[in-house]
């Protein structure tokens, strides 16, 4: 080879020598820089898992809180009519409220300071008792006689024009330990003066049952944050996570979830060395893959080239799991009222504007009988088969939702005829005709249907609701278990209808006052 052949060559490796020097220093920058991200979305993940528990426990908490409170108004509500509300009925009322899981005490107290306890045992007043007696949904946790952290919840008993005392309630904070089966970050709840009420799960280091956590922040180092700021924060009941430190060398991040109004909140504690070995976890992929990188660059292009496809196909499915979640209603796992209602309208003013088509509204009759005498859990039952045997029955195509308590929407589309809209509107109605619910106890329940069609008794899907609504109140009118069309009301059927006609709210409540 001659000297001027050498001296190309040379060029032409240095033309793709310097190229693929600098992208493989490019690539590696990249990749630093893409590891350290991936930490940070670690971690970010990490503390999200643990903030969804501190929701999942104030959750639970806020639910148990108010069902105490509301039983314990329902009480005092009660006393305010009897003429001696230490008397025989009252100690009676409240013996039961007594049973309440958690509560450990029950007392009625008199404007007079005069107190008596579940059991018709007249105490001493508690000097607590003093601060609550008067007041309106107040609370104040104490540490009791026998050292246990406690929360009073005052009840008023109060006319319009006289007070005569209050239902207090002794609550003892132990729900943690049955809400959750991982010890392995430490759960607490705080009060809203700073006492520390329930402690479960691993040792964080920082405070214990009993401790008020005003004392114990004033020790702590705060990196984002003051202690101050962190207090204000978890009194007022905001959510939030601070990274903090200790004198004894522990170092570790706080999640506190308020619990609904009550002024108190779910602590979840996590150290470093936890969230730490969540990152190396969630990491371990991505230090491979690194790796492999550095021996190859057409194996860090293709391994790039596939992560995309992966992230871009979980994404999709992550979006399309959320969205059919956000459109579907938990018991029945039928459309909620919202998608029940958008999905409706997006037809009937799209592919369906000039087609014939049927609306049903469904009320299972005397739900609240069910429910009475069978349980709410056998209510969900029948309301879940339901959803399960009326997706069964119907084309896919059609629209079926649950949009209220008992209440179900089928919209059947495109029915070509008369004779096709009468077949569907007897298969409907037939629907219940060999309906049964419950393994051990048999029941078959019945329902009453309103049918309206499209366009003849309505343009859109209000008028078709009012139009089937109607129908609804024609087919109870006659005595329940049938379907009934709008065409079928009278004039008075409709006024009735229309005064009778109420909104209905949308939640998860199998209750129907129809």
């Amino acid at each position: 080879m001659g000297k001027a052949d050498k001296i190309k060559n040379n060029n032409i490796t240095a033309q793709w020598a310097i190229p693929t020097v600098l992208l493989m220093i490019f690539l590696v920058f990249t990749l630093i820089n893409y590891n350290r991200t991936m930490q940070e979305n670690a971690k970010d993940k990490a503390l999200e898992r643990v903030s969804r528990q501190a929701v999942s426990v104030a959750g639970f908490y806020k639910g148990n809180y108010e069902a105490i409170v509301a039983s314990a108004d329902a009480v005092a509500d009660y006393l305010m009519t009897e003429d001696d509300i230490f008397g025989d009925r009252s100690i009676e009322l409240i013996n039961q409220l007594d049973h309440h899981e958690g509560l450990l005490d029950v007392y009625i107290v008199s404007s007079d300071g005069k107190a008596m306890d579940s059991y018709g045992n007249s105490v001493d007043s508690i000097d607590e008792f003093a601060t609550l007696l008067g007041t309106k949904d107040s609370s104040l946790a104490i540490i009791d006689s026998n050292n246990r952290p406690v929360l009073l919840i005052s009840s008023p008993i109060r006319t319009e024009s006289e007070w005569r005392g209050n239902v207090i309630l002794v609550f003892k904070a132990d729900k943690i330990s049955k809400q959750m089966d991982s010890t392995a970050y430490s759960y607490s709840l705080v009060y809203s003066n700073g006492l520390i009420g329930e402690v479960y799960g691993a040792d964080s280091g920082l405070y214990d049952l009993g401790d008020n956590l005003n004392d114990i922040v004033t020790d702590l180092v705060f990196d984002d944050t003051s202690a101050s700021v962190f207090m204000q924060s978890l009194i007022s009941g905001r959510a939030g996570t601070a990274h903090v430190n200790n004198s004894k060398g522990v170092s570790c991040y706080i999640c506190h979830q308020p619990i609904g109004r009550t002024g108190a909140s779910i602590m979840v504690t996590v150290r470093d060395t936890q969230i730490n070995r969540s990152i190396l976890e969630e990491n371990r992929d991505t230090r491979s893959m690194i790796m492999k990188v550095l021996i190859s660059i057409g194996i860090f292009v293709g391994l790039i080239i596939v992560i995309y496809i992966i992230n871009r196909v979980s994404f999709t499915k992550e979006s399309i799991e959320l969205q059919n979640k956000a459109e579907t209603d938990l018991l029945t796992e039928l459309l909620n009222k919202i998608s029940t209602e958008n999905k409706i309208k997006d037809y009937l003013e799209g592919e369906g504007r000039d087609k014939t088509s049927m609306m049903c509204v469904l009320d299972i009759d005397n739900f609240k009988k069910i429910n009475d005498t069978m349980g709410h859990a056998f209510g969900d039952e029948v309301l879940a088969t339901l959803g399960k045997r009326i997706r069964t029955e119907f084309r896919v195509t059609d629209i079926i939702g649950r949009t209220g308590g008992d209440e179900f929407i089928i919209f059947l589309k495109d029915l070509k005829d008369d004779s096709v809209i009468e077949r569907e509107a007897n298969r409907v109605a037939g629907f219940f005709k060999d309906f049964t619910v419950g393994t051990y106890t048999k029941y078959s329940p019945t329902a009453s249907i309103g049918a309206a069609i499209f366009p003849r008794d309505g343009s859109d899907y209000e008028s078709m609701y009012k139009a089937a609504d109607t129908a609804l109140y024609k087919a109870k009118k006659r005595g329940k278990n049938q379907l009934a069309f709008y065409s079928e009301a009278t004039e008075e059927d409709k006024i009735a209808a229309a005064e009778a006609s109420k909104p209905k709210p949308i939640d998860s409540d199998n209750e129907s006052e129809m």
